[in-house]
């Protein structure tokens, strides 16, 4: 999605206002440069021009000149007067006159007022001292420059040197300023959205069937938690959760697509064991598939989830840790299979009526135990379950969600808006293409009600456990691992436990 090339429907004007203000400092810096610069410019560059004049009187020799040939001669003697004042040999003669004069570099002009016997000569310059001693000099000389043009005329100083008390190109610093600021800002504003543009997520469902090589299964808006205020829970706590009273329909509705698309997976080619992945971290694809599975189960399904995640397995959170397993997956993976295990692994969760599958604490060994025959095994136990659920972590992050997807029947990829770029969501899907399962597409999460397009009004607050997986480095995991497989080296950093 180049940016030249993008439509105004692949583009939301929330998300774009989102990523400018998420850079405001950037936009403030801009704004405080650019008003700061014009200041200083104005206070150090900034070279002020003051303005000077003397008024005559153009009068004829003899009584019998009429007025209009006053005005006539006075035409005739500013407009010459004008250019003579400016030759080298006057300015030489000017500058000679008074040594305060000989770094004079200002202008001299001579104008009529139009329709009068009158004219002003202006002399302008950065010293209103060198301005006053230039018109006393051109006093001396101005008589004699009115002789040569009408020997019949003479001129009358009618009004003294005036000079200007503040500058006549002062011009009002602070508005200036602020109108640079502002541009200023509009520039970096302007700057930041090129290179957001330039970053090719996906913002509306449009967007995402032009840009992504796979069906959009739903596309699950933005949901607010509502909780009473007394018993507020931190917000790493908060889950949206597709059984709670206070859902919408809209949510409930995508998820309803979802399931309904698996069901006829299920119909039509038997398929039983649904794998959920998302390209990064906060994709959410956990809580779409925890709510995937709350949905078959209370439509009466028989549902069993399991949470592959055991670098940082999370699926205890969502259910209100109402997961309290005798034996975690990771410990039951790394034993061989028996009924016994697996009964200790698996518990029920009454709200709303499924089973789980998965741990409370993160185990560095996921790549070795999830590619291991008792979860091959385990796989195949479940089967007796009308639907499985199957949690992974990113697959930007890790290989697992590979390895898995060859064990189950069909795979989705939850992707959120405008996290991840375009091409990096087709290599995934690419990958998930070449597995043994079958692709099944997208489900876009958290969307915002500007751009849900047609399905129902989402709200201000998103959802999220509050936990990252690092960057093919260190994460809260400890350590990752790379796409390649091979085990980052450093220090080992404990997961935390259950409940803190």
């Amino acid at each position: 999605m180049n940016p030249k090339q993008i439509r105004f429907s692949d583009l939301s004007p929330r998300c774009l206002l989102r990523a400018v203000m998420k850079d405001w400092w950037m936009v403030v810096a801009a704004a405080l440069i650019c008003a700061m610069s014009i200041s200083l410019y104005f206070s150090w560059g900034f070279t002020p021009v003051y303005r000077g004049s003397v008024t005559y009187a153009v009068m004829s020799r003899r009584t019998s000149f009429t007025s209009s040939s006053n005005a006539t001669s006075a035409k005739e003697i500013a407009s010459v007067m004008s250019e003579m004042m400016n030759t080298e040999s006057i300015l030489r003669q000017l500058r000679q006159s008074d040594p305060r004069l000989a770094n004079f570099s200002g202008s001299i002009a001579a104008t009529q007022i139009a329709g009068t016997n009158f004219v002003i000569l202006t002399v302008q310059d950065s010293s209103p001292e060198r301005i006053f001693l230039t018109l006393s000099s051109a006093m001396d000389i101005a008589p004699s420059l009115a002789e040569y043009v009408s020997g019949n005329s003479v001129i009358h100083v009618i009004r003294n040197p005036q000079i200007s008390t503040a500058p006549i190109n002062q011009r009002n610093t602070g508005k200036i300023s602020l109108t640079g600021g502002i541009l200023g800002a509009a520039a970096m504003a302007l700057l930041l959205c090129y290179f957001y543009l330039a970053r090719e997520t996906v913002q509306t469902r449009s967007g995402a069937r032009r840009a992504l090589a796979s069906p959009v299964l739903a596309a699950v808006p933005m949901e607010r938690t509502r909780r009473p205020r007394l018993r507020k829970k931190p917000k790493a706590e908060r889950q949206v959760q597709v059984f709670a009273p206070a859902i919408s329909f809209a949510y409930t509705e995508q998820i309803g697509k979802v399931c309904a698309r698996m069901l006829h997976e299920s119909t039509t080619r038997g398929s039983k064991i649904f794998l959920f992945s998302g390209v990064g971290e906060h994709e959410g694809k956990t809580t779409v598939a925890a709510n995937v599975a709350s949905a078959l189960a209370m439509s009466g399904k028989q549902v069993a989830i399991v949470d592959c995640d055991l670098r940082n397995p999370s699926m205890h959170r969502f259910f209100d840790r109402a997961y309290r397993p005798e034996l975690p997956l990771g410990q039951m993976l790394a034993q061989p299979f028996s009924r016994e295990n697996l009964m200790m692994c698996m518990k029920r969760v009454d709200n709303p009526g499924l089973y789980l599958l998965g741990g409370l604490t993160g185990d560095k060994r996921s790549a070795e135990l999830l590619s291991g025959q008792t979860m091959e095994q385990l796989l195949k136990q479940l089967r007796v379950f009308d639907f499985v659920i199957v949690d992974t972590p990113p697959m930007g992050y890790f290989a697992d969600t590979e390895v898995l997807a060859d064990k189950v029947d069909a795979t989705v990829l939850v992707v959120r808006q405008d996290l991840t770029a375009a091409p990096d969501i087709n290599d995934h899907i690419d990958l998930l293409r070449k597995t043994r399962s079958a692709f099944l597409g997208v489900v876009l999460n958290y969307m915002t009600a500007s751009i849900t397009e047609g399905y129902g009004r989402g709200y201000g607050y998103g959802y999220g456990y509050g936990y990252g997986y690092g960057h093919y480095g260190y994460g809260q995991y400890g350590y990752t691992e790379k796409r390649s497989g091979k085990k980052s080296a450093g220090k080992y950093k404990k997961s935390r436990k259950e409940g803190t």
